[in-house]
């Protein structure tokens, strides 16, 4: 048997860490301690990994549970909490907890029961909170502010791997949206929701978050049928969906801005490039319940997509490493040109030569901002 979570010691790098006294959320509550790790990752009654937030290290542990049995108890009984079920006919779950973390769980078609926490820092929830972190610099965080403000139609897509802050990132744009926006319908779209826009900030705030079948089989509410059915009666100004996937969602969350439905939309994707994310997006395309042509998917996406940010985990550090503005559909494929690219000797992303579209430009001139902070030269200086 392993000895009680409050009785071990995590060591990494020669450094002893004593976790604090149980919690409400049962044995795994000591652990989920967003300031200092952002996963906790528990392999049934065997061990625990838990990956420090500022550095990137991991730390093994005993596991909190003493038997594989308690740790599938413990994720049964808070996913019945939050609605969900998990048992031997639904081995796998995906759920949050009422601070926040998101768990994600499997059994039963695994050897273990493993469990899977996201931990999400509260007050990196702004443009300038991500800056100081060193996430980017002032260059790209004027850029993403300019594009919250943008009155014309536009599209956003963070793209970047697991864990690389791709949420964290479309929050704090969200909130760096100006004050006059707040009474516009925002739109949130999410499987299990984490962006939590503060309320008391957007007052016509709409948060949908998708719906699991019950023990009977009924009840299941899909992206795809919120993004078809229900999303264009609620007149949203913004949409921001949490990621897009291969679930039928791509072609309606598009389409709500070719259509005139929205007036902009923002999401993030699992890419490893932002070279790669139109390929992604022409193939999730294929996977919803409408089949249409690939041209009329790409000339979809080079009319709604203004901008791909991507973002990576560079030694620990979340760091945006690349922009790229999306172009027109030609010839069978959709054309894009590097804004920012990644620079291994200054460790950083830095202007390339190319200069904004004009379609880019318009756009930031009609919100009032000058494209011509954005030049090569004056970008490059503001970046020293």
């Amino acid at each position: 048997m392993n000895a009680p979570a409050s009785a071990v010691e995590g060591r990494t790098e020669g450094r002893t860490w004593v976790p604090p006294t149980p919690s409400a959320s049962g044995a795994l509550g000591p652990f989920l301690q967003p300031a200092r790790f952002s996963d906790v990752e528990v392999n049934g009654g065997v061990n625990m990994v838990l990956t420090e937030r500022t550095s990137g290290n991991r730390l093994e542990m005993s596991s909190p549970f003493a038997t594989d049995d308690a740790a599938f108890a413990w994720v049964a009984e808070h996913a019945a909490s939050a609605g969900r079920r998990f048992d031997e006919s639904s081995p796998s779950v995906r759920f949050r907890l009422p601070n926040g973390v998101r768990v994600h769980a499997v059994s039963r078609v695994t050897s273990l029961t493993h469990i899977d926490c996201r931990l999400f820092l509260p007050g990196l929830d702004t443009l300038n909170g991500l800056a100081r972190t060193g996430m980017f610099g002032p260059d790209i965080g004027a850029l993403l502010a300019a594009v919250a403000r943008l009155t014309s139609p536009f599209g956003l897509i963070i793209s970047g791997g697991t864990g690389t802050g791709k949420t964290t990132l479309l929050r704090a744009w969200a909130n760096a949206h100006p004050q006059r926006l707040v009474l516009d319908r925002v739109v949130t779209v999410e499987d299990e929701q984490e962006l939590f826009l503060r309320r008391d900030r957007f007052r016509n705030l709409v948060e949908f978050e998708t719906r699991e079948s019950n023990v009977d089989g009924r009840g299941e509410y899909p992206m795809e049928r919120y993004l078809t059915e229900n999303l264009r009666r609620q007149t949203p100004s913004r949409v921001l969906l949490g990621e897009l996937r291969p679930d039928g969602g791509v072609l309606p969350l598009l389409l709500a801005v070719g259509q005139g439905i929205a007036q902009g939309v923002a999401t993030t994707i699992h890419a490893p490039s932002a070279a790669d994310v139109v390929t992604r997006l022409r193939t999730y395309a294929a996977f919803g319940s409408r089949q249409i042509p690939e041209a009329a998917v790409l000339d979809t996406i080079a009319s709604t997509i203004d901008l791909v940010v991507h973002v990576e985990n560079v030694g620990g550090q979340r760091m945006v490493t690349a922009v790229r503005e999306i172009g027109e559909h030609r010839d069978g494929l959709v054309t894009s040109a590097a804004l920012w690219r990644w620079q291994s000797r200054t460790r950083r992303a830095t202007r390339t030569d190319v200069d904004l579209s004009d379609t880019l430009a318009g756009k930031l001139q009609r919100a009032g901002i000058d494209p011509a902070r954005f030049d090569t030269r004056r970008t490059a200086r503001a970046a020293r």
